[in-house]
């Protein structure tokens, strides 16, 4: 079943608008169990929400009958015996769908993205969030005075301003952070490091040092730190080099094949290895599609002049 078809039988479970038909066609996607996990890891919140309501009816009326005689209020033990039970089988359907009904309920709400795939969110102010492919974006259900994300992976934001003048925090780690109030930018935080590009407006970066450091960025800076938040490097950039991806293409610059393989690494889980190390010191300059893996491969492989060899996620690198 394609995920588009089973978001719209989902949703019109819930409203109770599904056909016969259509109720059996999602019941027997439910009952199979082997193909559950790939789609429930890409549904949208609405999409996990309406999983979730079917996830709970089901435990209802799935549930074994009691039959035991039934306990007087005085004695709680049948019923907390009863209640670890049923939590049981909640724990094992919540499984089914991963961990983000029971952040939700939490009340903590998480967006993730698979290798390769973006995903544009609307936050509940109205900003809006472009997630590049494995990477996961939260926040608190309801936000307070300030409004907090927290991200592990690349986003492109763009903040809008309140009425009351709201910070907008963008929290990729303890000792690192951004305050905004409406602006557009570009921030990664992988293993290599953390990079914060500026389009436009100003933004703030929160260092984390015991004396309370900042550095405030302009439109066309860039500022990236591999560990630690104070032993960053600024400099002026050509900003839509760092966020062509938004629009389903990559440019390089004079971009080594090692950067690029880093890339493919931490945006689409591709390894990539070099007959001769001297290979990734190769620089190249272009654009490339990202909306297909083969056609991007291609594309990286013309342009540094090098055969890649695909084999499931492992890449080999070998001269022309």
């Amino acid at each position: 079943m394609e995920k588009d078809r089973l978001l719209y039988l989902l949703e019109n479970d819930k409203k109770g608008l599904n056909s016969p038909e259509e109720a059996a066609e999602l019941e027997a996607w439910y009952r199979s169990a082997d193909h559950r996990p790939a789609f429930t890891e890409g549904l949208s919140v609405e999409g996990l929400s309406a999983l979730e309501d079917k996830m709970f009816a089901r435990i209802l009326t799935e549930a074994p009958e009691r039959t035991e005689p039934v306990v007087p209020l005085g004695n709680t033990a049948g019923w907390f015996n009863w209640g670890k039970m049923a939590a049981a089988i909640l724990l094992l359907v919540v499984a089914g769908i991963g961990i983000y009904v029971f952040q939700r309920q939490g009340g903590r709400i998480v967006e993730r993205t698979g290798f390769g795939e973006t995903r544009v969110l609307t936050l509940p102010d109205g900003s809006e969030v472009t997630l590049n492919g494995n990477s996961v974006l939260s926040y608190d259900a309801g936000w307070s005075e300030m409004r907090e994300v927290r991200l592990e992976g690349e986003g492109y934001f763009k903040v809008v301003h309140t009425a009351d003048h709201r910070k907008f925090r963008v929290r990729t780690g303890d000792d690192f952070s951004l305050d905004v109030l409406g602006t557009q930018f570009n921030i990664s935080k992988r293993e290599r490091g953390t990079r914060i590009v500026l389009d436009e407006g100003k933004v703030q970066c929160n260092l984390g040092s015991p004396a309370g450091d900042t550095l405030v960025l302009r439109p066309g800076e860039m500022v990236q730190f591999r560990k630690t938040p104070a032993d960053y490097r600024r400099e002026r950039v050509e900003t839509g080099l760092y966020s062509a991806w938004k629009d389903h293409k990559l440019v390089f610059k004079n971009t080594s094949l090692r950067e690029v393989s880093a890339m493919l690494q931490d945006t689409y889980g591709l390894e990539t290895e070099a007959s001769q190390p001297e290979l990734l010191d190769r620089q190249i300059s272009g654009s490339v599609p990202t909306d297909n893996v083969e056609l991007l491969l291609e594309g990286i492989a013309e342009a540094s002049s090098v055969t890649i060899t695909r084999d499931g996620d492992q890449l080999m690198m070998t001269p022309k």
